[in-house]
């Protein structure tokens, strides 16, 4: 991409750092103050950005000021490069993971939380003691939001579209498998026996619709699911104690079926596994407890 340096030349940083702070702050005489300027000083650089943007930026309306619609289009994206700014040209971050005391926060689901997990809590607790993960819920509608309000620090999760800000990296390969209690005299489930039986899914719709559903529609066949959750980790409990089946990742299921009576059975039909990656923001590329984070991640799956 070529820059055009003689427009670019129009706006300086300390103008960025103005309008960043005047979205912000709503306020000419509040962005002074928070950048310990003048108001006549912050009324100039308004002035300047108005000219530069062709917007107004702020707008007073009867009762206050506003911010214009496109001042809040750009609004994230000023405090993005603003904040890559910082840590490219500014920062000179270290980190010992023996002495830090730091908080990561990964959007997972369950499934993820405890097939990563496994192995990941013994290698913070022997490495990093000073270290905290928080996972939180994967909300597919709003989780990019998240990310880019620097609110999470990772998605670990299957392939999701991303942005151009976004940079991702595949961990593993996924399968799904059957799983049935483990005194089943079965050792493999046709295609008459699967659709006997009752199912139990694991689902964010409301449909009692699921993978397994649409392979058996193309092929005009169709199954009895009796249990929608959203809750990977729900089902081997439930299935323990009961005749049902249940598609669920084979990583996953290979270490409920350790803990609890369960066996695996291939599916009886056809199905497309996925890839489980980790996505971040590219400003966390190059920070070192970033990096730390995800070779820790890497390592954990490696012996899944």
């Amino acid at each position: 991409m070529n820059i055009d340096y003689t427009n670019l030349r129009k706006l300086d940083l300390n103008l960025l750092i103005a309008l960043d702070v005047l979205i912000a702050e709503v306020s000419v005489t509040k962005a002074a103050e928070k950048l310990n300027m003048s108001q006549s000083a912050m009324s100039h650089a308004l002035k300047r950005l108005r000219i530069i943007l062709h917007d107004d930026i702020l707008i007073r309306t009867s009762r206050e000021m506003e911010v214009t619609p496109y001042a809040r289009q750009i609004s994230d994206r000023v405090r993005q490069i603003l904040t890559e700014i910082e840590s490219t040209l500014l920062s000179k971050e270290t980190f010992n993971p023996a002495t830090a005391q730091s908080t990561f926060r990964i959007a997972a689901s369950d499934y993820v939380e405890a097939t990563i997990g496994i192995n990941l809590v013994q290698q913070l607790a022997t490495q990093a003691p000073g270290i905290r993960i928080r996972i939180t819920n994967l909300d597919k509608e709003t989780v990019m939001d998240t990310l880019a309000e620097n609110r999470i620090d990772l998605i670990i999760n299957a392939r999701l579209p991303l942005k151009s800000w976004h940079v991702e990296q595949d961990l593993y390969q996924e399968e799904f498998v059957c799983v049935v209690r483990s005194d089943e005299a079965l050792t493999e489930l046709s295609v008459e026996d699967y659709l006997l039986r009752s199912h139990l899914l694991v689902s964010m719709r409301d449909d009692f619709q699921g993978l397994g559903d649409e392979i058996l529609k193309r092929q005009q066949q169709s199954r009895q699911v009796i249990w929608s959750t959203p809750h990977f980790m729900a089902i081997p409990f439930l299935l323990a104690n009961s005749d049902c089946v249940a598609l669920l990742p084979r990583r996953m299921a290979q270490q409920c079926a350790k803990a609890m009576d369960l066996k695996l059975l291939p599916p009886p039909m056809t199905m497309e596994g996925f890839t489980v990656s980790m996505i971040w923001h590219q400003r966390n590329t190059n920070r070192p407890q970033h990096q730390w984070l995800r070779q820790q991640i890497i390592d954990a799956v490696s012996h899944i």
